[in-house]
């Protein structure tokens, strides 16, 4: 029996990538500072941040341009070379190959033939529009909240929905083991998307309408154009199983001198009956190749009837190293807002920052545009994740570049510790810092000073530089000290166990020549952030009918709880008579619920306060159970209402 041949050149790509994920797993086990990006060349992720992006001005997610001209070109390809993705990179295609192996061992893996493989071809293309809809509405990657591979490779992350992706891994399994390439030809709406532009014709004709439409004027929703071309896309695959001109190269056998040996049908991952045509024309062909590698006739099978054997795979590479190219050359904004009438961008002027570290997201790019969207004469915000970057438009006859600087800058106030009681003062350090400007290099330099004997706390200011003061005890530290440990080229702290290391570039630019003193009690009110939260209709009370629960909170004068503070007021607001949150610092820190009189009881308010479980609403309307780490040593008092309530709206 001759020994089966193996196409090597795809094997080393396929364990390539398998390699490579199984590296970034094991070293994220093992190395604290990595976090690996198991998408961070998805095309089909990249796909959906292009829509969104065209359609909505912003990218979804953390989709990168990595992700976005990987997309682009392997879809590109697909008019040429076919389905490249699926054959030489796709880790679910790989798997689920090798999977099949286990069920054809013990003959219980069948292809699915005639009406049913029909009716079970267009599921791809119902997932594929339902993952662009709310992928497109979002901003967030629907595809997460199910996808087989993203959910076994992050362990079942954040973004993915249990059920969806249990479901899914379970499908994609037991269907490689009994049914030939079951998510590949039935599921993967990426498969779609290939499928879409091996009828590139139909693709190109509906967008030159839609676009054409959009020039004259008609307002159209993107749903339209999307639709049509994946209900025909559907159809086409359903009704033809082969594609329309696209891809231009083809496997082609030459009948004359075939022996019918059938060993090409063996070797197709996707079953195709290669031995039966003059080309291969089905619209699950992959390029691959295997059936080349296995035909023991020389130039029996070709492709474009050329000995070309290596051009898919060296096409794979070589659109895999221009997309890293152009990635690494164009940067694309993550969100592109514009709330002001297109007129005042005429006269506008661009601003202009780098090194804006928690710009780093859909999330937080939105959070940065809102922010600017309450600043006086900014016109519109563009950010960019990867260089950390955001360019803001302004009237510079409403606000300066300064103006805008002071705007983005976030000042800070950061208890560390509290001075021992018994303490007569504490010295006050003013240092002007290069480099400290976003909450990113605030929380640094939290790390850096709380690994520092003797120092308390600091603020800062805007300024350029940035001034900050340093509260500390001039018996265990110096000002010389303070500006080395401030200074330091690199960063170690612990996060939930682990410890991670960051470069750190802060710089002393001058710093006060002797320290002030400032009382210990004075020093706690500087430092104190005050929290205050109406919620369940606090407005609509007059100060007659409202009380206030006082009670002692002694982790309210820590600046790291505010998270935490929020689902203790999330949980508290369960009742519809708690209307108010507030924190202060007298000659302690308390926490003041204000209330409905007559509605609630006292107990019932402590209860709450002292549940070891917190009950937390959610934006998308879910519910959820968390930890209550606050710890309240006494009962309160109710006190008459502390300053004026919010003004009715």
């Amino acid at each position: 029996m001759a020994r089966k041949r193996k196409n090597t050149i795809r094997l080393l790509m396929q364990w390539g990538i398998m390699l490579l994920l199984g590296y970034m797993v094991l070293r994220w086990w093992i190395d604290p500072n990595y976090i690996p990006d198991f998408e961070a060349y998805c095309p089909f992720g990249g796909m959906q941040a292009f829509t969104s992006f065209l359609v909505n001005n912003s990218l979804a997610c953390t989709m990168t341009e990595d992700q976005i001209f990987m997309g682009i070109l392997l879809l590109g390809g697909i008019f040429v070379f076919g389905k490249l993705f699926c054959s030489y990179i796709c880790p679910i295609g790989t798997f689920t190959e090798w999977l099949g192996r286990i069920g054809d061992k013990y003959g219980v893996r069948i292809s699915i033939k005639g009406i049913w493989d029909n009716i079970l071809r267009s599921l791809k293309y119902i997932l594929l529009f339902i993952t662009f809809y709310f992928t497109v509405t979002s901003s967030e990657l629907f595809c997460r909240e199910y996808d087989p591979y993203y959910a076994a490779f992050t362990g079942f992350g954040h973004d993915v929905v249990w059920l969806y992706a249990l479901i899914a891994l379970a499908v994609t399994i037991l269907g490689s083991v009994f049914i030939r390439q079951f998510w590949c030809k039935y599921l993967c709406p990426l498969g779609a998307i290939s499928n879409i532009f091996a009828n590139g014709l139909v693709f190109l004709g509906v967008m030159a309408v839609y676009l054409g439409l959009l020039a004259i004027g008609l307002q159209i929703n993107w749903l339209w154009p999307a639709g049509i071309i994946i209900f025909i896309a559907m159809l086409l695959e359903t009704t033809r199983l082969k594609g329309w001109l696209f891809p231009a190269f083809k496997i082609t056998r030459n009948a004359q001198s075939c022996v019918n040996c059938d060993l090409c049908n063996k070797a197709c991952p996707m079953g195709l009956e290669i031995m039966r045509v003059d080309t291969v024309e089905h619209i699950d062909c992959h390029l691959c190749t295997d059936c080349i590698t296995a035909c023991p006739v020389p130039n029996t099978l070709t492709i474009n009837k050329k000995r070309i054997n290596w051009v898919p795979a060296g096409a794979t590479v070589g659109l895999i190293i221009l997309g890293f190219i152009l990635a690494g050359t164009i940067e694309l904004p993550t969100i592109n807002m514009k709330w002001a009438p297109k007129q005042k961008f005429k006269q506008a002027a661009v601003f202009s920052q780098s090194g804006i570290k928690n710009i780093k997201c859909f999330g937080s790019s939105k959070s940065f545009a809102s922010k600017m969207q309450h600043v006086p004469g900014v016109l519109g915000v563009e950010t960019y994740v990867r260089s950390h970057t955001a360019k803001i438009y302004y009237d510079p006859k409403v606000i300066s570049d300064e103006g805008i600087k002071k705007a983005i800058f976030t000042p800070s106030k950061t208890l560390i510790k509290l001075p021992p009681k018994g303490t007569d003062s504490v010295s006050v350090l003013v240092a002007h810092i290069d480099n400290l400007f976003d909450t990113y290099d605030t929380f640094y330099l939290t790390q850096l000073l709380r690994q520092t004997k003797g120092i308390y706390g600091f603020s800062s200011q805007f300024g350029e530089p940035v001034k900050v003061r340093i509260y500390f005890d001039e018996r265990l530290q110096t000002p010389s000290n303070i500006k080395k440990v401030i200074e330091q080229p690199r960063l170690t702290y612990l996060s939930r166990g682990k410890k991670i290391t960051r470069e750190i570039d802060f710089r002393v630019a001058d710093m006060q020549a002797q320290a002030s003193k400032l009382s210990r009690s004075a020093f706690i009110q500087q430092l104190f952030v005050p929290y205050d939260r109406a919620f369940n209709k606090y407005r609509s009370y007059n100060p007659q009918e409202l009380a206030v629960y006082k009670i002692f909170m002694p982790q309210a004068i820590s600046s790291g709880v505010r998270r935490s503070i929020s689902m203790l007021v999330s949980h508290l607001s369960s009742n519809d008579y708690i209307v108010r949150f507030k924190t202060i610092y007298s000659d302690a820190p308390y926490a003041l619920v204000y209330f409905v009189k007559n509605k609630v009881q006292p107990d019932e308010i402590y209860s709450m306060l002292t549940s070891p479980v917190l009950t937390v609403h959610y934006r998308n309307g879910k519910t959820g159970k968390v930890r209550n780490v606050f710890r309240f040593p006494r009962k309160g008092e109710v006190i008459a209402v502390i300053g004026k309530p919010l003004v009715k709206k």
